[in-house]
């Protein structure tokens, strides 16, 4: 007989397919209810379900082998708890046989039918994605549990051990602790399948079927029987309900052949399979066996490579044909045929799965089952990693894409694709697999942040449409003199219904210049110039700002450095924001002088009357930066500015000067800082103007800048700070020490010694030390004056002094990497104590693994490794604070002293490779 056509590749219409496996398995449950096999055993186990579930704990677990009927028992159980309406009821089944038992399919039905009665963490409109974030949010959900006085949620896992791709500790992340209002049962082949969630778990044993009902089931199928045919089914089932339905559904097909080949049959499920299946089908069965949902028929067969002529022996008790394909219909026949394999046999099997994906990707035919299944059949042959990358790629994309579960078995492919190669990155030796591999992983991170972004954008835009519909409700409502809208409603996706639309524009060029130009940095010249060629590609995208044209014009050198920043300038200009006007004036500084001086004027002239007091002072500092003879330029323009605002201006623009007239510039904007006294205080912009100038003050003005001082008013600490750091500096201690006196509040005085100690002369630092130290182990706030000032303190007084303080206070991060910092002699230790600290830190705490990264130089490779590792895998999971906010990219770049420590130039050249070649196929 020839084989049926071949299905088509297009998803069916209709439920997704984990619906519809579960409606499925629904069905099953309502067939095996109509024909009950054990009853007794089934209403022990119940009633010690009912016990537990009145006066028990959290959890009960449902323990049986394969084959028990705990399935069909968890099913009508949670029909009858339904019907009697006191509880709410989730009830998720994981089996291969109805195509629910990968970890991405399990959690979304799971998500779906736990949302409607637990609060999410999430804003309205916005949903998990991926395998990880789902695990989270049902963390937070579960252990939140049900407001007050509502029913109970009872949430079944059926086949908790059936899983596919995940194992039961990822399962435990959300299953441990539940919330008031939240009951868990599980069922499974053994207590060892709970794992850690064995303590606190109440254990109800499903028995096997009495013989006497094995008996009763014999006649109400079969009539009357010879009595011998009832033992030998109770003996070679032993009570097992699948084993007894299947001898039962040979008996009715062929009972003269089937009984006497029962009699002399073994107990156990191979000696069913054999008598019910028939050796003409056993070179199939152990195909379908290793198979990981059901399959089409012709697919089946050829991936096995079997005779054609063995087509019709796939039927009978062991196979189930449905809508999605065929399946053995029990785990404990697969089971069965696996116990006969040799490892050999099994790993050929394996093999030819994955190669079978293989080949349907790379000919553009995936089956629903190899789209759905592959990467769980190269993970069994424990393929390579670059066999594994072909899911993290644009085509594997587009096989997804057009599945209505698309977005989540997408990332959840990515993300198993990251986690080995996060695997490779800390465990492998050789420098080109380090390289490999901190690619990949790179790789994975930018397309699953790439995803979440465009999900994000639909989530954001059904949630505007949702709200603009129920504003039109409102208003056709109000002219007909109706109530009005009770509140928004968001239609969310049920589950498989988030279909990725991959050509959905997203800005994230100016993020990802930014990464590459970092990486830049720590490239040879030759290389530099490529990446440096890829960031100026993204900078000059239609969607990126005139500031990601600056930064790469920055990065560049000689004409195409002042080439591009005209082209920036140009952009920047049609921007007219404040962020427009900094960069336009930081721009300047690339420019010949006199395009700088007009293009920095025009930026300072377009400053808004309201915005002066704030964006002139940082327009100054970033034009001290320019040639000389331009801030000199600007110097002459500020002149017919009001002294109001060129004070601003002026104070920030001296240190920029020509060295000749710098004194002179200084004394003349301290002048004119000090003429805006009145009533004996200064106004505050003055005071900041005396902060920013002081440092570059001459000797001959120390007494206006004392006399600054007095009049500071409530800005007295910023500017005694400051003006006691230059005194020290030009040599007069003891007027900085007495100017410190002046301040009324002893935390004040504490805190300006603290910034001054850097300032003193090595002859008086020591005692100022032993003084200061002292002060702040009696005070408060010395660990947050410690972290400002470590890096100060240990180039002044050595990394000793400052770590014993720093040992006494419980130093912050941040304050042993500025001491590491500043001490290459203890940057070794101070990097090793971290990095064993940051192992254990947990996930959320990744703003302290980033205090790290300066550190790179010092730490051993498989530190750096560790450390990578860890913080591209936070990077993947740290919540964004809106739906299209992504950093990411911008992240990696900041990772780049890192990177080279871990793979060296061709490693950073590498990831910056992988951020270039992402966003020609993933916005």
């Amino acid at each position: 007989m020839s084989p049926p056509p071949r299905a088509s590749d297009a998803p069916a219409a209709g439920p997704a397919a984990a619906e519809r496996g579960v409606l499925a398995f629904w069905r099953e449950v309502e067939r095996c209810r109509s024909a009950p096999l054990g009853e007794k055993a089934r209403a022990g186990a119940v009633a010690r379900l009912e016990r537990w579930l009145e006066h028990g704990g959290a959890r009960a677990a449902l323990l049986g082998p394969s084959g028990r009927g705990k399935s069909a028992l968890l099913g009508a159980w949670a029909l009858e708890l339904a019907c009697a309406g006191r509880h709410e009821i989730a009830f998720v089944p994981v089996s291969r046989r109805f195509g629910t038992a990968l970890e991405h399919t399990a959690l979304n039905l799971l998500y779906a039918r736990v949302a409607p009665f637990l609060r999410s963490p999430r804003r309205t409109g916005e949903r998990p994605h991926g395998v990880e974030e789902t695990r989270r949010d049902l963390a937070i959900m579960l252990e939140e549990g049900r407001p007050p006085g509502s029913r109970p949620l009872v949430l079944i896992l059926d086949g908790f051990d059936e899983a596919v791709t995940w194992t039961r500790d990822a399962a435990q992340r959300f299953l441990r602790d539940l919330g008031p209002g939240v009951r868990a049962v599980l069922s499974a082949r053994s207590l060892e399948a709970l794992g850690g969630l064995r303590e606190g778990t109440e254990v109800v044993a499903l028995p096997p079927i009495a013989v006497d009902e094995v008996a009763d089931a014999i006649g109400r199928r079969l009539g009357d029987l010879p009595a011998s045919v009832n033992d030998h089914v109770a003996r070679v089932s032993g009570g097992e309900p699948f084993l007894v339905e299947a001898l039962l559904e040979a008996l009715s097909q062929d009972p003269a052949a089937a009984a006497p080949a029962l009699a002399s049959a073994p107990a156990g499920a191979p000696a069913v399979l054999d008598l019910c299946a028939g050796g003409a089908s056993r070179p199939a069965l152990p195909w379908l066996a290793r198979a990981l949902g059901p399959i089409e028929r012709e697919e089946l067969f050829a991936i096995s490579t079997v005779s054609v002529g063995a087509w019709n022996e796939l039927s009978g008790p062991p196979v189930a044909a449905g809508e999605p394909g065929l399946a053995l219909r029990h785990p404990a026949w697969a089971e069965a045929i696996e116990g006969r394999l040799a490892p050999h046999e099994r790993a050929a099997v394996d093999r030819r799965f994955a190669d079978h994906g293989k080949h349907a990707f790379a000919s553009g035919t995936v089956s629903e089952y190899v789209c759905r299944n592959w990467r769980a059949h190269l993970e069994r042959v424990d393929a390579s990693l670059a066999e594994r990358l072909e899911l993290v790629s644009r085509a594997w994309l587009d096989v997804w894409r057009t599945r209505p579960d698309g977005s989540s078995g997408f990332i959840a492919d990515v993300d198993a694709t990251a986690a080995c190669a996060a695997r490779l990155l800390v465990d492998v030796a050789a420098r080109e697999d380090v390289m490999e591999a901190l690619a990949a992983q790179v790789r994975c991170l930018l397309v699953t942040s790439s995803v979440r972004e465009i999900l994000g954008f639909e989530e954001a835009r059904r949630a505007l449409a949702a709200l603009a519909a129920q504003d039109e409700e409102e208003e056709e409502e109000g002219a007909q003199g109706g109530e009005g809208s009770a509140g928004p409603h968001i239609e969310m996706p049920c589950v498989g219904e988030d279909i990725l639309d991959a050509g959905r524009p997203i800005a994230d060029a100016a993020e990802r210049a930014g990464a590459l130009i970092r990486l830049a940095h720590e490239l040879p010249d030759a290389e530099r110039a490529v990446v440096l060629g890829w960031a100026l590609e993204a900078a000059r995208e239609e969607h990126a700002s005139g500031a990601a044209l600056a930064a790469a014009a920055a990065a560049l050198d000689g004409q195409a450095r002042v080439t591009v920043a005209r082209e920036a300038a140009a952009r920047l200009g049609r921007e007219r924001t404040k962020e427009s006007r900094l960069a336009r004036v930081s721009l300047a500084a690339l420019l010949p002088e006199a395009e700088a001086l007009d293009l920095g004027c025009d930026a300072f002239a377009e400053v808004p009357a309201d915005a002066r007091s704030d964006e002139l002072p940082r327009l100054s500092e970033a034009a001290a930066r320019w040639s000389p003879a331009a801030v000199r330029g600007l110097w002459e323009w500020s002149e017919a500015l009001p002294p109001s605002e060129r004070h601003l201006v002026l104070t920030r623009l001296a240190s920029g000067l020509p060295e000749a007239e710098r004194e002179a510039g200084a004394s003349e904007a301290l002048g004119l800082a000090l003429s805006l006294l009145s009533d004996d205080a200064l106004p505050p912009d003055a005071c900041w103007s005396i902060c920013a100038l002081a440092p570059h003050a001459p000797a001959g003005a120390a007494s206006a800048l004392i006399q600054a001082c007095a009049a500071a008013a409530s800005f007295r600490r910023p500017v005694v700070t400051a003006v006691a750091a230059r005194l020290c500096d030009l040599g007069r201690v003891e007027d900085a020490l007495a100017l410190v006196a002046t301040l009324p509040d002893a935390s004040d005085r504490i805190e300006v010694r603290s910034a001054l100690l850097a300032h003193l002369p090595a002859a008086v630092r020591e005692a100022a030390w032993a003084e200061l130290s002292g002060d702040l182990r009696a005070g408060d706030g010395a660990r947050t004056l410690l972290e400002r000032n470590a890096a100060a303190w240990t180039r002044a007084l050595g990394a000793d002094a400052v770590l014993d303080l720093s040992r006494e206070l419980g130093a912050t991060w941040p304050a042993l990497v500025a001491i590491a910092g500043a001490s290459p002699d203890h940057a070794l230790a101070i990097t090793r104590d971290l990095l064993a600290r940051a192992v254990e830190l947990p996930s959320d705490e990744d703003e302290a693994l980033f205090a790290l990264v300066p550190l790179a130089a010092s730490m051993t490779e498989p530190h750096a490794r560790r450390l990578c590792q860890r913080l591209l895998h936070d990077l993947d999971w740290k919540r964004r604070p809106d739906l299209l906010d992504d950093w990411t990219k911008d992240d990696l770049g900041h990772l780049a002293p890192l990177f080279a420590r871990v793979a060296g130039p061709q490693g950073v050249a590498e990831v910056a490779r992988e951020i270039a070649d992402i966003a020609r196929w993933l916005p």
